[in-house]
């Protein structure tokens, strides 16, 4: 993932906003409210047999924060939301009211991540019980069995949980060793 210029706060939280009211508008929202959403990343990573959970994210706004700019890149590197998020980085958008209402970044980013987890399943929340039950139907892109996984393991990396391979420090590396080349090789 590249790594956009640093944004403020607010910005952040606005871009993400606006993206997911995109987003809805064109699919819908699965989430009612910050707890479904929260259930729905955590079915994802469940299904897949990812370790973690995002609930933090409600907890730490500071890295609450770090994760919707991780989102954002991730928003501005895929095909289908490029167009949403590359002109919110370009420009980052401010907040031109008097009164500004505070909203929890936790709650924007679990909303953000299930409005991007819809462009590319389709997400069903069924509210039976308090707990309510979630379902992924693979029928917005091409159904590979590694369709949830890839999905999966690109939420740990925006939610900074590991999954897959991140990016190397180039201070880590060996003189004439590539990012790719296995340790101790030149």
């Amino acid at each position: 993932m590249t790594m956009s210029p640093p944004m403020a706060r607010r910005s952040v939280v606005l871009a993400l906003q606006e993206i997911t009211e995109d987003l809805a508008a064109q699919h819908g929202l699965a989430a009612e409210n910050d707890d479904e959403a929260l259930q729905i990343v955590e079915a994802l990573l469940t299904h897949a047999d990812a370790p973690g959970s995002a609930a933090w994210l409600l907890d730490d706004e500071g890295l609450a924060l770090d994760t919707g700019r991780r989102l954002l890149d991730a928003l501005a590197e895929d095909p289908g939301t490029r167009s949403l998020a590359e002109p919110l980085l370009a420009e980052p958008p401010v907040d031109d009211q008097l009164a500004v209402v505070e909203v929890s970044a936790g709650v924007v980013v679990l909303v953000a991540l299930v409005a991007f987890l819809q462009t590319k399943v389709s997400v069903k929340m069924e509210r039976k019980t308090s707990k309510g039950k979630v379902s992924f139907e693979l029928t917005k892109e091409a159904t590979k069995g590694s369709t949830l996984m890839q999905l999966a393991d690109l939420y740990q990396r925006i939610l900074g949980q590991g999954g897959g391979t991140t990016p190397t420090d180039p201070g880590a590396l060996g003189p004439g060793q590539g990012p790719t080349d296995p340790p101790g090789t030149v």
